[in-house]
């Protein structure tokens, strides 16, 4: 109460005067100020609170339950032809179920069955499913697209990208979709709370100081002056009312600043001093992507030659839906005077913001908003590999740093496209970045070229007593990788070492402690081993690579019978898992059972004809 006493002292001073006082910082940029939720916003603000939980923020995120599903009451059934797995949805009660199978001569031979937790997407371009286990948080396997009323899996699972159930959910994407959930630190994608819905708070900032000096009955006059207790997003100056918006409304390759997270920016602070947001460029270029909106705005005439903002013309309180194109017509009539024989214009946004398939989600069109008058020579989303690359340049920041800029390549060839350019480049702006802030990304640099010799040469020669510059997080997944490095080299001890650091930096994320149980097996340290796998099946139960290592680990012991029970689970996970049955053959072998170790090898080559180890063991068994 002592704090929130004396932020009411310096508030009251800054807003009672005859006259307003500038007072730059609001009162809850202080990274002590707690978020509390929409429903404290509601007690109050009843009416926008109705009409915003209607908008497409309002419903980014939300329980998997028929009211917030958007899917058809027979879905249909997805089938991916490169994996040969298909998906269907089943409603058990008011519960959403995915269900993954396989069939052979009209017999399922694979079947799993996953709850889906969470719909992530308005229904306004597509729904899509997400699934928690013990907090971590992974997406499903099938999105609903629904301006085209078609089933499909997820964009980036297309062309045998398909990861089945494996790819998180982190805070760089959740932090966009959904208000702030309570992320476990140590890990990717585990978090303690997940809330429903991008909350007034993303806009408004953290509203705890507001809502206790309400309380107190500490009101102030919006109509002559600044409440500073909030932010008003209509208050701020041109520039930082865009940085509200494109915090998630400019897509692209997101570097964080050194020692920033995806949650330090509030609204009315410089998204530039926590995070740059990097685009390809090429010549010649109209295409776009799904969240593109302040950058196309910003190539406009009506933004180069007026003040205009989002809020110009969108109100966030109310769905685009329900406003309808008279709405948005009086606001283009407000900036542009038409003569007589124009009166009747109407729908303007179609001629002049023209719907387009984005470049990065499949079945779906969006609004452009680069203002324009219309082109027949404007061409959307041509193969940009037929144009000429220009650079990934920084969108929301006209100076970033060389570091930055190394960091945007990395990432970019690592994420989304691994072509060498992305590497060069990277290389050049990491030798003309700070020595002291270059560590963990030049780590990156040699671990995605796979030359683990100069990996390892570096690492040597750095100063180790400067590491504690870095994040846990940079600073864990700069020892796995060195580590990886030194197992390719056969360097097996300093391997193990340098995992138990990333470990302990952070312990919940569970390929770091994948990789340690291997390492530990292949050493014959099996009782450490076993812990180590002990703490991940109590993590996750479902990790097919739990079960794959404790069958090698008690195929080792000559515990066959555990064995063939774990890596026949590890098949159940996963049906095209080619491990787990190169370790059932090898079992079979040591069982002399040679009939089930042939089976065994045969699903293989039928899986991989080209598979080496399969080929030799059935070459000796035959």
């Amino acid at each position: 109460m002592k704090i929130i006493s004396l932020i009411f002292l310096i508030f009251f001073c800054a807003c009672t005067n005859d006259n307003i006082v500038e007072y730059k910082s609001y009162l809850n940029h202080h990274d002590t100020v707690k978020y509390v939720g929409m429903n404290e916003c509601k007690a109050c603000h009843y009416d926008i609170y109705n009409s915003y939980i209607q908008t497409g923020m309002g419903k980014s995120f939300s329980s998997a339950i028929k009211t917030k599903s958007s899917l058809p009451e027979n879905p249909e059934v997805i089938y991916d032809s490169i994996k040969d797995l298909s998906y269907m949805p089943l409603w058990k009660n008011d519960s959403l179920w995915i269900r993954e199978f396989r069939m052979l001569y009209n017999d399922t031979i694979h079947k799993i069955d996953k709850k889906v937790d969470y719909i992530i997407g308005s229904g306004h371009h597509t729904n899509s499913h997400l699934f928690k286990i013990n907090g971590y948080l992974h997406q499903l396997p099938y999105t609903y697209y629904v301006q085209d009323s078609i089933s499909d899996l997820p964009p980036g699972y297309e062309n045998g990208n398909n990861t089945r159930f494996a790819r998180e959910i982190n805070m760089e994407c959740i932090s966009c979709h959904n208000a702030y959930p309570n992320h476990v630190e140590g890990s990717n994608n585990k978090y303690d709370f997940i809330p429903q819905g991008i909350d007034c708070e993303r806009c408004h900032g953290p509203g705890q100081i507001h809502v206790a000096l309400k309380s107190q009955g500490v009101l102030v006059d919006t109509s002559k002056y600044i409440d500073y207790s909030i932010v008003n997003p209509s208050k701020l100056d041109r520039d930082l009312q865009f940085d509200v918006c494109q915090r998630c409304h400019l897509q692209g390759t997101a570097v964080l600043h050194p020692n920033s997270s995806f949650t330090d920016f509030k609204p009315g602070m410089n998204l530039n001093h926590f995070i740059d947001v990097y685009l390809p460029k090429y010549k010649d270029d109209n295409s776009f992507i799904m969240a593109s909106h302040v950058e196309r705005l910003k190539q406009s005439s009506c933004y180069i030659n007026s003040e205009m903002t989002c809020v110009t013309c969108h109100n966030p309180h109310k769905s685009v839906k329900s406003l309808g194109k008279n709405y948005f017509d009086k606001k283009c009539m407000n900036c542009h005077d038409l003569c007589e024989e124009e009166e009747n214009t109407s729908d303007c946004s179609s001629c002049h913001m023209p719907m387009s398939s984005s470049s990065d989600i499949p079945h779906v069109t969006i609004t452009d908003h680069k203002i324009s008058v219309p082109n027949n020579d404007s061409i959307y989303n041509v193969d940009n590999n037929q144009r000429e690359f220009l650079g990934l340049i920084a969108i929301n920041n006209d100076s970033p740093t060389n570091l930055s800029k190394a960091k945007g390549y990395l990432k970019r060839f690592e994420s989304f496209e691994s072509n060498p350019l992305y590497l060069d480049s990277a290389y050049f702006f990491l030798k003309h970045s700070d020595v002291d802030e270059v560590f963990p990304s030049f780590v990156q640099y040699y671990y995605l070229k796979k030359d683990y010799f100069s990996l390892i040469n570096y690492y040597l020669t750095i100063d180790k007593e400067k590491v504690d510059l870095y994040s846990f997080e940079e600073l864990s997944l700069a020892y796995s990788r060195i580590a990886d490095a030194f197992s390719n080299n056969g360097l097996v001890d300093e391997a193990i070492t340098l995992f138990n650091q990333a470990v302990e930096l952070s312990p919940f994320i569970l390929d770091y402690r994948l990789k340690l149980a291997g390492l530990l097996i292949n050493s014959n340290r099996f009782l450490e081993a076993e812990n180590v796998l002990d703490e991940l099946l109590s993590l996750n139960p479902d990790r097919k690579e739990v079960y794959l290592n404790y069958g090698y680990l008690n195929i080792l012991r000559m515990q066959f019978n555990k064995a063939e029970e774990d890596l026949i689970r590890a098949v159940k996970l996963d049906p095209d898992y080619l491990l787990a049955y190169e370790n059932l053959a090898l079992l079979y072998i040591k069982k002399n059972n040679l009939f089930l170790a042939r089976k065994n090898l045969e699903v293989i080559l039928k899986l991989n004809p080209n598979a080496k180890n399969a080929k030799q063991m059935l070459n000796k068994i035959n």
